[in-house]
């Protein structure tokens, strides 16, 4: 997904009589006698009304993913001159000036676009900062970028099943310096986002019918352990458990469980942009989860509190593609005693993760379980590029998939809505010595043949989450918030 990107330059200009464009390279000659000291934004010249210098987008549903619009504004002194001091603003949405502006809908002209506005929710937008500063001896600031959750709006609309017009009134205010102009200092954003009849599609779209508690598949086995995610807000605190703050990998994301909610018939996992203060920060800490002062992105990740081993399991999900998403279905061994059967002794499946390889964004399934060095892995993976999936079916990205693992006594076999992509032969998988040599704690057993030590409720949990970073690359602001959905999980024995 490529980002939109529009340069706009928010200027600190007097007020002057007549209308002027965007464009930096226009005649801004003064004739008049008003203070040239003035700070205004220059595309709202001429009343809040913008002048026509008002940013319109339309906005609507389509075949392919909607970029995110990045807008990057900058302050300037009138005339581009040099400032003789320091100069600061907050920039902030403005909602009296835009109600204003509403109420002045019916009069028609320049207001008329206003018919039926709104303002753009908070959620919807963020600001790199509310601050903007020009430095004295300097002629332009440095950047404050916008960053418009356009496919987030579209997913509203397409919600409510209505046209709606969003507006962000972004207005500069509380100068260090100089005064501000209160005729010339909002610039309007809209956004007008049109509905578009949804593809009715089943593989578009969550399951919501459920599932007997006696489902049988073909073959005998019987459902065991299961979640449709039908209800509504946190997942179920019986069948799952939050992961919080750093965990693996030196991730981006801090875990939160606030990132993951049943609606409208799925877990929905979202990454995005958000500062969070690490409680476990340490200065000069050697360890990545401490010298962090804070994270830049939160997720969720969920554990279930149900272990398994052998049968059949089955996920259905639609994962986010874009740059810096790691969406992951994937189970680890072991007990409940956390020093016994640690990873990778207690074995690793992983049924789908999503990452780059190779510069390549790929779908991965994998299997590990331990080498004779502690917390290292040997591993049986494969992988193939996203690409080859699109090529077949340009709706790929758009679609839920079904996520399959068989594990009798012979093999692990994974699938990708029914073709085989890994098979394990489980005479292949007995550890080494994990670094620890101990025979009770998973040293040269089998984690996917042996049921573990007597008592200890041994067997795979079940992980569902979505890290940023990594392996999964960097983040583009302008694709953010990430959204992963999972329909269901259903474990069959």
């Amino acid at each position: 997904m490529k980002s939109n990107i529009k340069w706009l330059a928010a200027c600190i200009a007097a007020f002057t009589i007549g209308i002027y464009g965007c464009d930096d390279d226009k005649d801004f000659s003064y004739n008049g006698s008003l203070d040239l000291n003035l700070l205004s934004i220059k595309q709202a010249a001429n009343l809040w009304d913008g002048a026509e210098c008002n940013v319109i987008t339309n906005l609507q549903k389509s075949d392919d993913k909607v970029s995110n619009f990045s807008y990057n504004l900058n302050l300037v002194f009138y005339q581009n001159r040099t400032v003789g001091k320091d100069i600061a603003v907050d920039l902030k949405a403005n909602a009296d000036s835009l109600h204003k502006a509403i109420a002045k809908a019916p009069q028609g002209g320049v207001y008329e676009k206003y018919a039926g506005a709104e303002l753009l929710p908070e959620e919807y937008y963020l600001l790199s900062s509310t601050e903007m500063l020009l430095p004295a001896g300097d002629k332009q600031s440095e950047n404050v970028e916008l960053i418009v959750y356009s496919a987030e709006l579209i997913n509203l609309v397409q919600q409510r099943q209505s046209d709606a017009n969003f507006v962000l009134p972004l207005c500069i205010t509380n100068p260090s310096a100089y005064a501000v102009n209160n005729k010339t200092n909002t610039l309007m954003f809209f956004f007008q986002v049109k509905y578009v009849p949804s593809k009715t599609g089943p593989e578009y779209n969550p399951d919501t019918e459920g599932i007997a508690e006696d489902h049988t598949l073909e073959n005998g086995m019987v459902l065991k352990f299961h979640d449709e995610f039908n209800g509504t807000g946190t997942p179920d605190s019986d069948k799952w458990r939050f992961e919080e703050g750093f965990q693996r990998n030196e991730e981006l994301q801090w875990y939160s469980n606030k990132n993951g909610v049943c609606e409208n018939g799925a877990l929905v996992i979202t990454g995005k942009r958000e500062r969070v203060d690490n409680p476990n920060y340490e200065a000069g800490s050697s360890d990545w989860k401490k010298n962090r002062e804070y994270a830049e992105y939160t997720s969720s990740s969920i554990i279930s509190n149900y272990r398994f081993r052998k049968g059949t399991m089955i996920v259905r999900a639609k994962i986010p593609t874009e740059s810096g998403a790691w969406p992951a279905i994937w189970t680890t061994g072991g007990s409940n005693d956390s020093w016994c059967w640690e990873w990778p002794l207690g074995g690793e499946i992983d049924l789908m993760e999503y990452y780059y390889v190779n510069g390549k964004q790929s779908i991965h399934a994998n299997v590990c379980w331990a080498s004779d060095t502690r917390w290292s892995g040997r591993w049986d993976s494969y992988n193939r590029p996203i690409a080859d999936f699109a090529a077949k079916d340009a709706e790929w990205g758009n679609k839920y998939h079904i996520w399959r693992m068989d594990w009798d006594d012979d093999f692990i076999r994974l699938y990708l809505d029914d073709e085989l992509m890994n098979e394990t032969d489980l005479s292949q998988t007995n550890n080494g010595t994990g670094g620890l040599s101990d025979w009770w704690r998973g040293s040269w057993r089998n984690p996917f043949k042996e049921a573990g030590n007597g008592g200890d409720d041994f067997g795979q949990q079940i992980f569902l989450n979505l890290a940023m970073g990594g392996n999964g690359g960097q983040p583009v602001l302008s694709e953010l918030p990430l959204k992963y959905y999972v329909d269901y999980v259903r474990v069959y024995q």
